[in-house]
């Protein structure tokens, strides 16, 4: 499945590529906006594999925008479209690594044409090997349940299972299995069922909320022992995916154990 994201102001624009992309077996909208922050706010949220983004002849919000998407996403598909020619001329667009440029209008068969490409990168072979060695009163991610899988992510659970206390990244765990950062991202959230960043973090935070709960590490310590920039952050995250500061959570156990 190829998740595309649809970033024009203009509505009718957008309803157009809808209704075009709909039509395409293996094609997924997973959002629209507009063609400024929005666009950048919903790919980061989103991390689809495709984008179409316009941009007017000035191009200066459009390109702002991709130049951000690019930064925090390598792997994204970035699919400029434009009305005017001038566009091409006035921008230093090949510097963003910009996949395609259309000039609009687009004919149907264009965009048709193009997704398909995407949609049909050629997939490595499955293994029958199973993952063992995700534990199973974990999260979300933990909740893998051995079965076939591709012997590339395979490879990179095993991986990651054994070095997410680390700061490792995604094309680290690439490079272990011989795959582009892009692919092991899409194939990583087809087969695992979260995408990787999810999947690393909930380990972290499985792995907090056992320290929290068995030892008698600080906060701080603990942060650092899960490569997290600083506590503060660690704090943040932790608040934010369990509802309360690790502080919070190590008393309610705590008051939870007593007679």
């Amino acid at each position: 499945m190829c998740d595309i994201v649809i970033a024009d102001d203009e509505y009718l624009e957008r309803e157009v590529l809808k209704h075009i992309i709909r039509g395409i077996k293996g094609a997924r909208i997973v959002g629209e906006s507009l063609a400024g922050q929005s666009a950048v706010d919903f790919c980061a949220a989103l991390m689809p594999h495709l984008i179409f983004l316009n941009c007017t002849a000035n191009g200066s919000e459009g390109l702002d925008a991709a130049w951000k998407i690019r930064k925090n996403d390598q792997r994204i598909a970035i699919v400029l479209t434009t009305a005017d020619e001038r566009f091409l001329l006035r921008h230093d667009y090949g510097a963003i690594n910009i996949n395609e440029i259309l000039k609009k209008p687009i004919h149907p068969s264009k965009i048709d044409e193009l997704v398909r490409r995407y949609i049909s990168e050629n997939e490595p072979e499955k293994t029958d090997d199973a993952i063992d060695t995700v534990n199973k009163n974990q999260g979300q991610a933990g909740n893998i349940k051995p079965k076939a899988m591709y012997k590339e992510v395979s490879d990179a659970l095993h991986y990651i299972n054994s070095h997410y206390k680390e700061s490792i990244s995604l094309e680290e765990v690439a490079d272990k299995v011989y795959l582009s950062s892009y692919y092991l991202s899409r194939l990583f959230k087809k087969e695992v069922g979260v995408n990787f960043s999810a999947y690393i973090l909930t380990k972290k935070l499985d792995e907090a909320k056992r320290l929290l709960k068995e030892t008698e590490m600080s906060v701080m310590n603990i942060s650092s022992h899960l490569s997290f920039s600083d506590p503060s952050y660690f704090c943040r995250v932790f608040k934010n995916y369990i509802s309360c500061t690790p502080k919070e959570y190590r008393n309610t156990v705590i008051k939870e154990q007593l007679p």
